[in-house]
């Protein structure tokens, strides 16, 4: 699965809650288990959040534009990575353990954490895009802040499903602010432009 430039990075279904406690003798996670005692991963979805914080530096740069105007170029030379590959060019002490454990982690993880990633890697690579095209004299918008907020927002829900701490995310959560004014995160991130 994960974000294929070819498809809308922005479309997802229904994002389901993962009981662990469904796990049986036959899932591939429960051999597991062993494996991953002592590590950060979460022996359910066998996954590490780790890969996070290729997202949060991103974002870091996002959030510094309004006081660092000279630095737009920074944030259109981050580059995407799988998980796989983040871990592979990695200096992570269990890197080989990740990009193995991937393979075998529960579809119903995999599915929930590839949407939410292709969906941010969407609204990244389309901030990407308007600061490649960006007037360099052009302020930036007030409401970075703001979508800042929704990005983190996104990297939070990854987060529940490779912790396993997360209930029952749709579309509209992810898309939708917390603000009484229902605005969606796309429309924060088109409006920071």
């Amino acid at each position: 699965m994960g974000f294929r430039p070819n498809e809308d990075p922005n479309s997802m279904n229904q994002i389901q809650a993962i009981d662990p406690a469904s796990a049986t003798a036959d899932d591939p996670a429960e051999s597991w288990a062993q494996r991953l005692q002592g590590t950060n991963f979460n022996a359910t979805a066998l996954l590490v959040t780790d890969y996070l914080s290729h997202f949060n530096e991103v974002i870091m740069l996002i959030e510094m534009l309004p006081d660092m105007p000279d630095m737009p170029e920074d944030v259109p030379a981050w580059e995407r990575k799988s998980y796989q590959q983040h871990f592979a060019d990695s200096e992570f002490k269990d890197r080989n353990l990740a990009v193995e454990a991937y393979d075998f982690a529960p579809e119903r993880v995999l599915s929930q954490f590839e949407a939410l990633v292709a969906y941010l890697d969407g609204n990244l690579w389309k901030i990407q895009n308007r600061l490649r095209d960006l007037d360099p004299d052009a302020p930036l918008a007030d409401d970075i802040a703001t979508t800042v907020k929704k990005l983190h927002r996104l990297v939070g829900m990854i987060s529940c499903v490779v912790t396993g701490s997360g209930g029952k995310v749709t579309e509209q959560e992810v898309t939708t602010s917390s603000d009484t004014d229902q605005s969606s995160a796309q429309d924060e991130i088109d409006a920071m432009f």
